[in-house]
Protein backbone atom coordinates (compact mmCIF):
# COMPACT_ATOMS: atom_id res chain seq x y z
CA UNK A 1 0.00 0.00 0.00
CA UNK A 2 1.42 3.75 -0.58
CA UNK A 3 2.25 5.54 2.14
CA UNK A 4 0.83 9.08 2.48
CA UNK A 5 2.78 12.07 4.19
CA UNK A 6 0.63 15.15 4.78
CA UNK A 7 3.72 17.96 5.58
CA UNK A 8 2.67 21.47 6.73
CA UNK A 9 3.43 24.89 8.32
CA UNK A 10 1.83 24.27 11.82
CA UNK A 11 -1.53 21.94 12.86
CA UNK A 12 -2.90 22.00 8.95
CA UNK A 13 -1.31 18.62 7.94
CA UNK A 14 -2.57 16.92 11.23
CA UNK A 15 -5.91 18.94 11.06
CA UNK A 16 -6.52 17.38 7.62
CA UNK A 17 -5.40 13.95 8.49
CA UNK A 18 -7.87 13.84 11.15
CA UNK A 19 -10.91 15.15 9.26
CA UNK A 20 -10.24 12.76 6.69
CA UNK A 21 -10.70 10.03 9.58
CA UNK A 22 -13.95 11.75 10.35
CA UNK A 23 -14.64 11.16 7.19
CA UNK A 24 -13.40 7.71 6.40
CA UNK A 25 -12.41 5.80 9.34
CA UNK A 26 -8.36 5.57 10.91
CA UNK A 27 -5.97 5.61 8.08
CA UNK A 28 -2.73 3.81 9.21
CA UNK A 29 -0.96 4.63 6.17
CA UNK A 30 -1.84 8.35 6.16
CA UNK A 31 0.78 10.50 8.85
CA UNK A 32 1.83 13.82 9.30
CA UNK A 33 4.47 16.31 9.85
CA UNK A 34 4.50 19.78 10.98
CA UNK A 35 6.75 22.61 10.61
CA UNK A 36 6.39 23.84 14.20
CA UNK A 37 5.81 27.49 14.98
CA UNK A 38 9.30 28.01 16.69
CA UNK A 39 10.65 25.23 14.61
CA UNK A 40 12.56 25.48 11.39
CA UNK A 41 14.04 23.99 8.59
CA UNK A 42 16.52 22.13 10.45
CA UNK A 43 13.80 20.59 13.12
CA UNK A 44 10.96 19.71 9.78
CA UNK A 45 13.71 18.14 7.84
CA UNK A 46 15.04 15.98 11.03
CA UNK A 47 10.89 15.33 12.05
CA UNK A 48 10.48 14.25 7.91
CA UNK A 49 13.33 12.12 7.92
CA UNK A 50 12.13 10.43 11.15
CA UNK A 51 8.84 9.77 9.68
CA UNK A 52 10.04 8.74 6.09
CA UNK A 53 12.95 6.09 8.23
CA UNK A 54 9.44 4.03 9.44
CA UNK A 55 8.01 3.42 6.16
CA UNK A 56 8.19 1.04 3.49
CA UNK A 57 7.25 1.27 0.11
CA UNK A 58 6.23 3.92 -2.17
CA UNK A 59 5.81 7.26 -0.38
CA UNK A 60 3.09 10.61 -1.78
CA UNK A 61 4.06 13.50 -0.17
CA UNK A 62 1.12 16.27 0.16
CA UNK A 63 2.47 19.41 0.95
CA UNK A 64 0.96 22.61 2.14
CA UNK A 65 2.43 25.36 -0.03
CA UNK A 66 4.29 25.61 -3.21
CA UNK A 67 7.46 27.34 -2.38
CA UNK A 68 6.75 26.82 1.22
CA UNK A 69 9.56 25.06 3.32
CA UNK A 70 8.21 21.74 4.19
CA UNK A 71 7.97 21.25 -0.01
CA UNK A 72 11.43 22.74 -0.14
CA UNK A 73 12.63 20.14 2.58
CA UNK A 74 10.64 17.18 0.82
CA UNK A 75 11.78 18.18 -2.55
CA UNK A 76 15.53 18.88 -1.78
CA UNK A 77 15.75 15.22 0.30
CA UNK A 78 13.84 13.21 -1.55
CA UNK A 79 14.23 14.66 -5.28
CA UNK A 80 16.01 11.90 -6.85
CA UNK A 81 14.33 9.01 -4.78
CA UNK A 82 11.89 7.29 -7.25
CA UNK A 83 9.95 6.14 -4.67
CA UNK A 84 8.94 8.93 -3.33
CA UNK A 85 6.40 11.66 -4.94
CA UNK A 86 5.62 14.83 -4.06
CA UNK A 87 2.40 17.41 -4.41
CA UNK A 88 1.98 20.66 -3.24
CA UNK A 89 -1.43 22.80 -2.91
CA UNK A 90 -3.58 20.09 -0.25
CA UNK A 91 -6.30 20.22 0.74
CA UNK A 92 -9.16 17.65 2.31
CA UNK A 93 -10.80 16.33 -1.41
CA UNK A 94 -7.02 15.76 -2.28
CA UNK A 95 -6.12 13.96 0.17
CA UNK A 96 -9.60 11.68 0.41
CA UNK A 97 -8.67 10.71 -3.34
CA UNK A 98 -5.13 10.26 -3.13
CA UNK A 99 -6.29 7.99 0.41
CA UNK A 100 -9.08 6.00 -1.18
CA UNK A 101 -8.06 5.16 -4.92
CA UNK A 102 -4.61 3.57 -4.31
CA UNK A 103 -4.03 3.30 -8.21
CA UNK A 104 -4.40 6.85 -9.05
CA UNK A 105 -1.37 8.32 -10.10
CA UNK A 106 -0.01 11.79 -9.70
CA UNK A 107 -1.27 13.75 -13.01
CA UNK A 108 -4.60 12.08 -12.01
CA UNK A 109 -5.10 13.55 -8.87
CA UNK A 110 -3.78 17.06 -9.85
CA UNK A 111 -6.40 16.83 -12.70
CA UNK A 112 -9.49 15.94 -10.75
CA UNK A 113 -8.21 18.06 -7.93
CA UNK A 114 -7.66 21.50 -9.81
CA UNK A 115 -9.69 25.01 -8.77
CA UNK A 116 -12.22 22.56 -6.29
CA UNK A 117 -13.32 25.88 -5.21
CA UNK A 118 -16.90 26.84 -5.58
CA UNK A 119 -19.22 30.02 -5.22
CA UNK A 120 -21.77 27.68 -3.07
CA UNK A 121 -25.07 30.04 -3.22
CA UNK A 122 -24.52 30.68 -6.73
CA UNK A 123 -23.98 26.99 -7.92
CA UNK A 124 -27.00 26.38 -6.12
CA UNK A 125 -29.40 28.09 -8.10
CA UNK A 126 -27.62 26.24 -11.10
CA UNK A 127 -28.60 22.91 -9.98
CA UNK A 128 -31.25 21.10 -11.32
CA UNK A 129 -34.11 20.00 -8.65
CA UNK A 130 -35.04 17.11 -10.27
CA UNK A 131 -34.03 13.55 -11.90
CA UNK A 132 -35.45 13.75 -15.62
CA UNK A 133 -36.89 9.93 -14.27
CA UNK A 134 -38.92 11.34 -11.67
CA UNK A 135 -41.42 13.29 -14.64
CA UNK A 136 -43.16 10.15 -16.11
CA UNK A 137 -45.75 8.33 -13.50
CA UNK A 138 -46.76 5.82 -16.15
CA UNK A 139 -45.43 2.55 -13.92
CA UNK A 140 -47.03 0.59 -16.44
CA UNK A 141 -43.58 0.64 -18.71
CA UNK A 142 -41.52 -0.56 -16.15
CA UNK A 143 -43.63 -3.74 -14.84
CA UNK A 144 -40.78 -6.01 -16.45
CA UNK A 145 -39.04 -4.36 -13.67
CA UNK A 146 -41.24 -4.81 -11.04
CA UNK A 147 -40.42 -6.41 -7.63
CA UNK A 148 -36.90 -6.75 -8.99
CA UNK A 149 -35.52 -3.53 -7.27
CA UNK A 150 -31.60 -3.68 -6.99
CA UNK A 151 -31.10 -2.15 -3.33
CA UNK A 152 -27.62 -2.68 -2.69
CA UNK A 153 -27.68 -0.83 0.87
CA UNK A 154 -30.42 0.98 2.77
CA UNK A 155 -28.82 3.53 5.63
CA UNK A 156 -30.06 5.51 8.00
CA UNK A 157 -28.30 8.77 8.37
CA UNK A 158 -29.65 12.57 9.47
CA UNK A 159 -27.45 14.04 7.50
CA UNK A 160 -28.26 12.14 4.39
CA UNK A 161 -26.05 12.94 1.55
CA UNK A 162 -22.47 14.16 3.08
CA UNK A 163 -18.92 13.32 3.16
CA UNK A 164 -18.87 9.99 4.25
CA UNK A 165 -22.28 8.91 2.24
CA UNK A 166 -21.16 10.84 -0.94
CA UNK A 167 -17.90 10.16 -0.98
CA UNK A 168 -17.20 6.33 0.67
CA UNK A 169 -20.14 4.81 0.61
CA UNK A 170 -21.45 5.59 -2.89
CA UNK A 171 -17.57 4.28 -4.23
CA UNK A 172 -17.40 1.50 -2.05
CA UNK A 173 -21.00 -0.01 -2.46
CA UNK A 174 -20.37 0.77 -6.87
CA UNK A 175 -24.06 2.80 -6.24
CA UNK A 176 -25.60 3.97 -9.27
CA UNK A 177 -28.72 5.95 -8.04
CA UNK A 178 -29.22 7.65 -4.35
CA UNK A 179 -32.66 7.31 -3.40
CA UNK A 180 -33.38 9.93 -0.52
CA UNK A 181 -36.39 9.22 0.71
CA UNK A 182 -37.79 11.87 3.04
CA UNK A 183 -41.16 13.89 2.90
CA UNK A 184 -39.92 17.24 4.26
CA UNK A 185 -36.56 17.23 1.38
CA UNK A 186 -39.01 15.70 -1.22
CA UNK A 187 -41.02 19.01 -0.49
CA UNK A 188 -38.48 21.64 -0.54
CA UNK A 189 -36.93 23.20 -3.49
CA UNK A 190 -33.77 24.13 -1.71
CA UNK A 191 -33.24 21.12 0.09
CA UNK A 192 -33.67 19.05 -3.16
CA UNK A 193 -30.87 21.48 -4.85
CA UNK A 194 -28.70 20.97 -1.48
CA UNK A 195 -28.66 17.49 -1.68
CA UNK A 196 -28.26 17.62 -5.47
CA UNK A 197 -25.33 19.41 -4.60
CA UNK A 198 -23.93 17.17 -1.95
CA UNK A 199 -24.25 13.76 -4.44
CA UNK A 200 -21.32 13.27 -6.69
CA UNK A 201 -21.61 15.22 -10.34
CA UNK A 202 -21.79 11.04 -12.26
CA UNK A 203 -24.89 10.35 -9.40
CA UNK A 204 -28.06 9.54 -10.52
CA UNK A 205 -30.48 10.88 -7.36
CA UNK A 206 -33.82 11.06 -6.16
CA UNK A 207 -35.38 12.51 -3.73
CA UNK A 208 -39.24 10.99 -2.83
CA UNK A 209 -41.81 11.25 0.14
CA UNK A 210 -42.34 8.00 1.62
CA UNK A 211 -45.26 7.42 -0.39
CA UNK A 212 -43.81 7.96 -3.53
CA UNK A 213 -40.69 5.50 -2.70
CA UNK A 214 -42.84 2.78 -1.74
CA UNK A 215 -44.97 2.96 -4.63
CA UNK A 216 -42.00 3.43 -7.17
CA UNK A 217 -39.35 1.38 -6.31
CA UNK A 218 -41.17 -2.10 -6.07
CA UNK A 219 -42.43 -1.21 -8.79
CA UNK A 220 -39.40 -0.99 -10.88
CA UNK A 221 -38.94 2.59 -12.09
CA UNK A 222 -35.68 2.34 -11.34
CA UNK A 223 -34.68 -0.98 -13.88
CA UNK A 224 -31.38 -2.93 -12.57
CA UNK A 225 -29.93 0.29 -11.37
CA UNK A 226 -27.68 -0.06 -8.25
CA UNK A 227 -29.71 1.29 -5.60
CA UNK A 228 -28.45 2.84 -2.22
CA UNK A 229 -31.38 3.88 -0.17
CA UNK A 230 -30.94 6.85 2.49
CA UNK A 231 -33.48 7.46 5.29
CA UNK A 232 -33.40 10.04 8.22
CA UNK A 233 -34.85 8.40 11.15
CA UNK A 234 -36.19 4.85 11.50
CA UNK A 235 -39.81 6.07 11.50
CA UNK A 236 -39.53 6.80 8.05
CA UNK A 237 -37.97 3.14 7.38
CA UNK A 238 -41.24 1.65 9.41
CA UNK A 239 -43.49 3.96 7.15
CA UNK A 240 -41.74 2.41 3.68
CA UNK A 241 -42.26 -1.26 4.91
CA UNK A 242 -45.60 -0.66 5.91
CA UNK A 243 -46.73 0.92 2.85
CA UNK A 244 -45.40 -2.33 0.53
CA UNK A 245 -41.60 -1.00 0.40
CA UNK A 246 -39.60 -4.37 0.27
CA UNK A 247 -36.08 -4.13 2.49
CA UNK A 248 -33.99 -7.22 3.60
CA UNK A 249 -31.22 -5.24 6.17
CA UNK A 250 -30.56 -1.69 7.58
CA UNK A 251 -27.55 -0.34 7.84
CA UNK A 252 -27.74 2.51 10.98
CA UNK A 253 -24.96 5.30 10.53
CA UNK A 254 -25.45 8.49 11.97
CA UNK A 255 -28.25 9.62 14.53
CA UNK A 256 -27.35 12.45 16.34
CA UNK A 257 -27.92 13.36 20.07
CA UNK A 258 -31.26 14.30 21.11
CA UNK A 259 -32.47 15.27 25.33
CA UNK A 260 -33.16 12.02 26.89
CA UNK A 261 -31.40 9.46 24.35
CA UNK A 262 -28.94 6.78 24.95
CA UNK A 263 -25.57 6.14 22.93
CA UNK A 264 -25.58 2.95 20.95
CA UNK A 265 -22.41 3.67 19.20
CA UNK A 266 -20.74 7.57 19.36
CA UNK A 267 -22.62 8.41 16.12
CA UNK A 268 -25.81 6.77 17.27
CA UNK A 269 -27.93 8.49 19.86
CA UNK A 270 -31.37 6.78 19.94
CA UNK A 271 -34.84 7.90 21.57
CA UNK A 272 -37.18 5.05 23.58
CA UNK A 273 -39.71 5.89 20.89
CA UNK A 274 -36.92 4.67 18.03
CA UNK A 275 -36.64 1.97 20.23
CA UNK A 276 -39.79 0.61 19.96
CA UNK A 277 -39.68 1.42 16.06
CA UNK A 278 -36.63 -0.59 15.93
CA UNK A 279 -38.46 -3.60 17.76
CA UNK A 280 -40.85 -3.79 15.25
CA UNK A 281 -38.63 -3.31 11.85
CA UNK A 282 -36.78 -5.92 13.79
CA UNK A 283 -39.97 -8.11 14.14
CA UNK A 284 -40.55 -8.33 10.49
CA UNK A 285 -37.28 -10.02 10.08
CA UNK A 286 -35.31 -7.06 9.15
CA UNK A 287 -31.44 -7.39 9.85
CA UNK A 288 -30.31 -4.16 11.57
CA UNK A 289 -26.47 -3.11 11.69
CA UNK A 290 -24.97 -0.26 12.79
CA UNK A 291 -21.37 0.58 10.68
CA UNK A 292 -20.35 4.44 9.81
CA UNK A 293 -17.99 3.79 7.51
CA UNK A 294 -16.96 0.59 5.12
CA UNK A 295 -13.83 0.15 6.78
CA UNK A 296 -15.33 -0.29 10.21
CA UNK A 297 -16.61 -3.58 11.56
CA UNK A 298 -20.52 -4.37 11.01
CA UNK A 299 -21.81 -4.37 15.01
CA UNK A 300 -25.69 -6.42 15.40
CA UNK A 301 -27.76 -3.17 16.19
CA UNK A 302 -30.29 -4.69 17.79
CA UNK A 303 -27.66 -6.78 20.22
CA UNK A 304 -26.28 -3.53 21.03
CA UNK A 305 -29.72 -1.86 21.38
CA UNK A 306 -30.81 -4.55 23.78
CA UNK A 307 -27.78 -4.86 26.05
Amino acid sequence: MRNIVLVSHGAMAEGVKASLEMIVGKQAHVHSVALKPDGDNIQFTQDLQQKMETLTGPVLIIADLLGGTPCNVALQTYADDETVALIAGMSLPLVIEATLNEQVTVTELLTSSACQAVDVKAQLTQVPVSDPVEKSENLACYEAYAGQANIINTRIDERLIHGQVAGIWTTSLEAQRIIVVNDEAASDPLQKSSLRMAAPTSMRLSVLTVAAAAKNIPAGKYGKQRIFLLFKNPTDVFRYVEAGGQLEAVNVGNMSYKKGAMEITKSIQVLEQEVTVFEKLAAKGIQLTAQLVPNDPAIDFMKRLRA
